[in-house]
């Protein structure tokens, strides 16, 4: 339906600001249901029809949802997904016009997911859950990502939103299949940092029991490919950078203000991270790095439809008074 092949789009603003010699956007939420989980569900959904499954089963905070949900209709599969009670709203509607079962738990860890695992097979569905563990096949659709990034020539570093890992992974394999040696950063919200904080050295091993972030997308305390996800970082020459839920959201305003490109919380973690790293120092004039923007800002407005953000009632009369106390504010 149009996936993949999205453009590097060059944040000459925001390079400017940071004194870096170039800043990249790997646009992934121009995929055609607004995420790069797209990538994934055209690679499922062909081994599905290829191999004779008669429907497809997953999990999903929204994205991937959306995503399996219409390829799944496209390939003239059914589906059922499991998605969290507390996803954003906007996710969950935009799941709804393709017709799947839709159910929704409270938490779906490795437990759950080695379940439908068993619901799956007894069935013939396709197991489409969104990490290397359980659906390798269709994460391989994901490694063009590192592939298109490589093209453009010239980046330092590619910056990866990371949850349960399996993005960061597929970038990396196709970055190395394309013979780039950009340095792969993992970046994850401080509130669950398993993957970050195990490559800071502060966890032996990438799993945590308690999480606080609100950072939709982003809430694996026990991501699945998180030790694949730690070792792709450390043979790139990476770094993990744990994110504060307040960084994420102004990096998101300002990605906005700044370059005209909205994008979701999740997404724009990465360029809070790259804006962090630029004040620690680790990120100088020399360096080019790349922002994965993994999903459109209309993927969740919580932070926008709040009745503070509503417009301000006027008249015509108000208009010009109005107009120069917002211009000398500018």
């Amino acid at each position: 339906m149009g996936e993949g092949r999205t453009p590097m789009v060059s944040l000459d603003a925001l390079a400017r600001r940071w004194g870096l010699a170039g800043l990249w956007a790997k646009a992934e939420y121009l995929n055609p249901t607004g995420s790069y989980k797209d990538r994934i569900a055209a690679a499922s959904m062909s081994r599905a029809l290829r191999e004779g499954y008669r429907g497809w089963i997953g999990t999903s905070s929204g994205n991937g949802g959306a995503a399996m949900s219409a390829y799944g209709v496209r390939a003239g599969l059914p589906g059922i997904l499991l998605v969290l009670r507390e996803a954003p709203q906007e996710k969950l509607a935009s799941i709804a016009p393709y017709g799947v079962l839709l159910l929704s738990m409270d938490r779906m860890g490795p437990e759950v997911m080695a379940g439908l695992g068993q619901i799956a097979a007894a069935e013939r569905l396709l197991l489409t859950i969104t990490t290397h563990a359980h659906n390798p096949h269709g994460m391989r659709g994901a490694d063009a990502i590192g592939t298109e990034i490589a093209a453009r020539g010239g980046i330092t570093q590619v910056y990866v939103p990371t949850g349960g890992g399996g993005l960061l992974v597929a970038t990396a394999r196709g970055l190395g299949a394309a013979a780039c040696r950009a340095a792969v950063i993992s970046t994850q919200p401080a509130g669950c940092a398993p993957i970050a904080r195990t490559l800071t050295g502060e966890l032996s091993h990438p799993s945590i029991d308690e999480w606080s972030t609100h950072i939709s997308g982003l809430m694996l305390p026990r991501p699945p490919d998180g030790e694949a996800a730690v070792a792709a970082v450390r043979s790139s020459g990476g770094w993990g950078v744990p994110v504060a839920d307040e960084d994420a959201w102004a990096a998101q305003d300002l990605l906005a203000r700044t370059e005209g490109i909205f994008v979701e919380p999740a997404a724009a973690l990465a360029l809070a991270a790259v804006r962090q790293d630029v004040e620690q120092g680790r990120l100088g004039a020399a360096d080019q790095p790349c922002v994965v923007l993994t999903g459109h800002g209309l993927k969740d407005l919580g932070r926008f439809t709040a009745s503070d953000r509503r417009p301000t009632p006027t008249t015509t009369e108000e208009i010009p008074q109005r107009l120069t106390r917002w211009l000398q504010q500018l």
